[in-house]
Parts: C-alpha cells; structure tokens; sequence
C-alpha cells in the first residue's frame, strides 16, 4: 500500500488564530471607520473560511476597487503577522508528536491554505520553532489565493497533488471549515475534520470522511485505514 500523503489546512487546524485574525480584522475596519461590530460574530458570519477578495468586498465601506482589495488584503496579512509575532498562535493539541510520527513512518506533509502566504508563514514559523526537530515535517506550502480558484473549489488540492505527484486515493486531508471540507470532497480525497470550530456531526454532514478532536487521534494505523477505505471505494463514513 502507498504511504499516505498529509495535506493540512493551517488556520483551526494546525493552530488555532481565529482571535488573531479577529484583531488584525478590528485594527483594519477600524481604519476604514468601522469599529463597533467587529466581534467574534461579525468574523464568523463575514470571514472565516473565505478568500480575501471576496471578504473584503462585502465588508469594506462603498465599492472599493481592485487596488483596494488588494491593498487591505496586503495590510490585514502583516496586521496579522505582527498579532503572531507578539502573542503566538495556539497550537492544536498533539500537532508536534503527529508530526513526528509523520517523519518516522515516512510520510509528506504540505500545508494548503486559504490565507495569504504571509499569514501562513508566520504560523508555519512559529510552529517551526515550537517544534524545531518535527516542524520540518510540513515540506511545503500552497496558497488558495494564489491558485485559479480557491477554497471551497478543490483547485489547491488538485495543485498540492499534481506537483507532489500523488492521487487523490493516497491522501488524506486535514480541515476544520465547511469551506475546506467541500474543497477536499470536491478533489476526491478522504477528508478529516478537527472539531475545533465545528461539530463533528456538522462536519460529517459537510462531507467529511472522519473527525477527530485533535492531532492525538491521528495515529499511522488511523492514516493507513483512511487510505485503504480510499483504495475500496466509496463506503460509510468513519466517526
């Protein structure tokens, strides 16, 4: 049987930043004169697991231009890098020894994300020096935003696969949004969803193939069962 190939989704899945973003996004709108509804609700109903052309599209004041998306996408990523620097991400539980089974048994993981590279890297970083032996698990990086489309389209996954070399019946993805989850189903790969921001039944609705609480379920006996239920075709979801 091939060795599983891990594609990871960053934020709420590798670590959990919603709160960072939260400030990036409250320093940002506050610039633009919006200040007083910029809460847990407001990111969750207008941001998270979105792209950013199309957040900022909807919350920016009028009908900004082209250059504007571009040029508050550009500020939120560093306002964000700085929140990261100063407070830290949190990191799911279990991450540094599942990386570190992922170095033993062999097994390539790559990190694909929705968020603007900047973003991404600061959290790579931090779990690089976090984890300076199994950090370097995480091989390499794919930008949704930098693809012809984004999550929820599967167009990254199928990117992450075809310059690894991989079929979709050999990896395994990890998400913790609705948003990824349809990305991942839509690329045809068994999906895993980490409850951190949804609940398992919402996930297994969404399509996912498994759930776990956090990086200590994911076991290799775990991986190489999702690939062969992959392998044997379509059938019930594990839960």
């Amino acid at each position: 049987m091939a060795k599983p190939t891990c594609l990871l989704d960053i934020d709420g899945t590798l670590a959990v930043t919603d709160h960072l973003y939260l400030l990036a996004f409250q320093d940002l709108m506050a610039s633009h004169g919006v200040s007083d509804v910029v809460d847990a609700a407001w990111f969750k109903a207008h941001v998270a697991g979105k792209v950013d052309d199309a957040v900022f599209a909807d919350v920016l004041p009028g009908t900004p231009s082209a250059d504007e998306l571009r040029a508050a996408s550009a500020k939120k990523d560093a306002l964000f890098c700085e929140h990261v620097s100063k407070t830290g991400a949190t990191i799911v539980e279990g991450l540094d020894g599942f990386l570190g089974r992922c170095r033993a048994e062999g097994v390539t993981c790559v990190a694909v994300s929705n968020a603007q590279r900047g973003g991404c890297e600061a959290v790579l970083g931090q779990i690089a020096r976090e984890f300076p032996e199994n950090g370097a698990a995480i091989s390499d990086l794919f930008v949704g935003a930098e693809c012809a489309r984004a999550k929820p389209f599967p167009d990254p996954y199928l990117e992450a696969m075809a310059r690894l070399g991989v079929e979709p019946k050999t990896c395994v993805v990890f998400e913790d949004s609705g948003t990824g989850i349809k990305a991942g189903v839509a690329a045809g790969v068994a999906v895993v969803g980490l409850t951190t921001s949804m609940t398992a039944e919402a996930m297994r609705s969404a399509g996912a193939t498994a759930t776990v609480a956090d990086w200590t379920e994911v076991t290799p006996d775990f991986l190489r069962g999702l690939v062969a239920q992959q392998a044997a075709g379509p059938s019930c979801p594990l839960l």
